[in-house]
């Protein structure tokens, strides 16, 4: 019936129409201070439908699975309206035609444990978080399963299962003033992710324990050192944002006209990999697209960018599967994955060992960025004074700044030690996704503080 209905809008002179049906099933749970704050458990389904009629899109939700056939003509209508209006030329970008099912594993379905046990875990949690320095606990945790199915007027057909979930460990406590630490665990996957919780107590309790003795930073230009999730949220979001497809072909990017240029030290490598274990990962884009990894820097050079079809067709590249809509109510846009600075090959002790002063920056705690004119801002969530090539005291309030160009080329070490991150990115909607990497020294940049 649905083919039907795609070959009916291309009968009327549609250049392409898709369907992408969704069935979420998910769960909420907020423990605050041993209280239950919130408790959601349901399931939902809907679809999107797209049409595109000359240079024109119409994209249309419903929930009314029933309604296919009236949610396809509002489409095809607005995409008519679209091209009358529209003065760019537009198209889509060749791409395998593929028919596949994939299900994306849990060695514990969290579809089969109970809201009772998931409160449990909370609480577990929450025991091994109360310290006589910890005033408070927030601990979350969500699971999602999403069973969706994708068909185009191509003749594509893809069926996927993806399992996410996370928990959120938010913590404070007071010296001089209120303290948060944060901490996010989890991934694709199933309830047997709940263990990785466990493993970051002590990272949280460390952080936060670091920040109720931590003193004011000094400022100015000097040496930075990223921990592997501030590597992270530099290369998803200082770069990242830089290399999607959309904001380059709008020239909304400082990476535009940079290809197979040189913007960042040579032993920079940076990857966007959906197909790596991580919260961003899965099988096909909400396109229909086969997933890869994503090369974006290869030694210093920039080599590819994130891409959905409509802006390789505009860039006259290949298509990487890069097109993610947060559910069945939204189109589908450029977003990243997993997004990762390779490892180097140097100890933590020989990045920092020929520092006289300088910061170890660790975890974030916000910040913003600006991917046309190249610029960032980030908060450390904690950070270290370094002086001499030794870690001398904790600090907090740490942030730094620059040009997102010039510090990829002021990189001049990178760890062997990895360890990655998970969260949402926002972009009009939100996504899942991984990032992550290795200790970085950055040779120097602008440092916030009062000293």
């Amino acid at each position: 019936m649905v083919k039907k209905l795609l070959e009916s809008a291309v009968d009327k002179g549609a250049e392409y129409c898709d369907i992408r049906k969704e069935k979420w099933y998910r769960t909420i749970l907020y423990l605050k201070d041993g209280v239950p704050e919130t408790v959601v458990q349901g399931e939902e389904e809907g679809a999107m439908v797209r049409v595109l009629y000359g240079n024109g899109w119409g994209y249309v939700g419903t929930a009314d699975l029933d309604i296919l056939d009236k949610t396809i003509d509002r489409a095809f209508q607005m995409a008519k309206n679209s091209h009358k209006l529209r003065k760019q030329e537009t198209g889509l970008a060749d791409v395998d035609i593929l028919q596949e099912k994939v299900k994306m594993p849990m060695k514990e379905n969290f579809i089969d444990v109970g809201p009772e046990e998931k409160l449990e875990f909370l609480r577990d949690v929450e025991d091994r978080l109360k310290k006589d320095f910890v005033n408070s606990t927030d601990i979350r945790y969500r699971d999602l399963l999403v069973k969706k199915e994708i068909i185009t007027s191509e003749g594509a057909h893809i069926e996927m299962e993806i399992p996410r979930l996370v928990t959120y460990m938010i913590i404070t406590g007071k010296s001089d003033t209120i303290q948060m630490a944060t901490q996010a665990t989890g991934g694709t996957g199933g309830f047997e992710l709940t263990e990785n919780a466990y493993d970051d107590v002590e990272t949280v309790l460390d952080m936060l324990k670091s920040l109720l003795e931590a003193k004011t930073p000094p400022s100015g230009k000097m040496p930075v050192v990223m921990d592997p999730h501030l590597t992270g949220v530099f290369s998803h979001e200082a770069f990242g944002h830089a290399a999607e497809g959309d904001l380059v072909a709008s020239g909304n990017s400082c990476l535009k006209g940079k290809l197979g240029e040189k913007v960042a030290s040579d032993i920079v490598t940076i990857k966007d990999d959906p197909t790596m274990d991580g919260y961003g990962s899965f099988p096909f884009d909400d396109e229909g697209t086969k997933a890869g990894n994503r090369v974006l820097v290869k030694d210093g050079i920039l080599n590819d960018f994130i891409l959905d079809r409509e802006n390789a067709w505009k860039l006259d590249m290949e298509p990487n599967g890069g097109a993610r809509a947060e559910d069945f109510r939204v189109k589908p846009l450029v977003r990243m994955s997993n997004t990762i600075m390779e490892p180097g090959d140097m100890s933590f002790e020989e990045l920092i060992e020929d520092i006289d002063k300088g910061i170890y920056a660790k975890s974030t705690s916000g910040g913003q960025v600006s991917p046309a004119q190249g610029t960032f801002q980030f908060n450390a969530q904690v950070a270290y004074l370094i002086e001499n090539g030794e870690i001398v005291k904790p600090l907090r309030n740490v942030s730094f700044n620059g040009f997102t160009l010039e510090t990829l080329q002021n990189i001049v070490g990178i760890s062997k030690h990895t360890d990655t991150g998970i969260g949402h990115c926002g972009k009009g909607q939100s996504a899942s996704v991984t990032d992550g990497g290795a200790d970085v020294l950055i040779s120097e940049v602008t440092v916030g503080g009062r000293e």
